[in-house]
């Protein structure tokens, strides 16, 4: 009974990081197979650079997913450790979902050169995720450079403010009726 959820995460992690293994070697195989046996006329330098850069990268981020979803044991076999949950949500995900968009990359780009561009869409997503931090951080920047929207937010603050007291002044003076 005991680490029996240790012992789930790592069945699922070995089961997840050998799909992810075949596929990897299939879609790039193929890929490579396509484009130098069958294209090999229309391939171009900058196409084999921004294959091998996206290969490598994806070589790197599940060299990386195996590393840290790795079990760990003592001496006596026990399970230390089951390693990082692959389904996870933050950057274990981001990895999986650079992976799969390099994998429909490299499969379009067979069709069309115009697939490589569809990188762009990771740091499109990034800078949207990243922009209400931003906007939060030049917002309390420029709000203290300029004085007059925080006066006028001061002003507003005050005229608020009186407004609560006056209606707790009339609250303490009512009558109050006991029974």
């Amino acid at each position: 009974m005991a680490n029996q959820s240790a012992k789930r995460i790592t069945q699922e992690n070995a089961a997840r990081l050998a799909i992810l293994s075949k596929l990897l070697l299939g879609i790039n195989g193929f890929y490579l197979f396509v484009r130098i046996v069958l294209q090999y006329k229309s391939l171009t330098w900058s196409e084999a650079i921004m294959y091998l850069g996206s290969a490598a990268l994806e070589v790197f981020l599940y060299t990386n997913l195996h590393h840290v979803s790795r079990p760990r044991y003592d001496p006596g076999g026990v399970l230390i450790d089951s390693g990082t949950d692959l389904s996870q949500p933050g950057l274990v995900s981001y990895m999986f979902d650079y992976i799969y968009i390099s994998w429909f990359v490299h499969l379009l780009s067979l069709a069309t050169r115009w697939a490589w561009s569809l990188y762009l869409a990771i740091p499109v997503y990034l800078g949207y995720m990243l922009f209400p931090y931003i906007r939060q951080f030049l917002g309390s920047s420029l709000g203290q450079q300029g004085g007059k929207p925080e006066e006028k937010a001061s002003e507003e603050d005050a005229a608020k403010e009186k407004k609560r007291k006056e209606k707790k002044e009339r609250k303490q003076q009512r009558v109050k009726y006991s029974r």
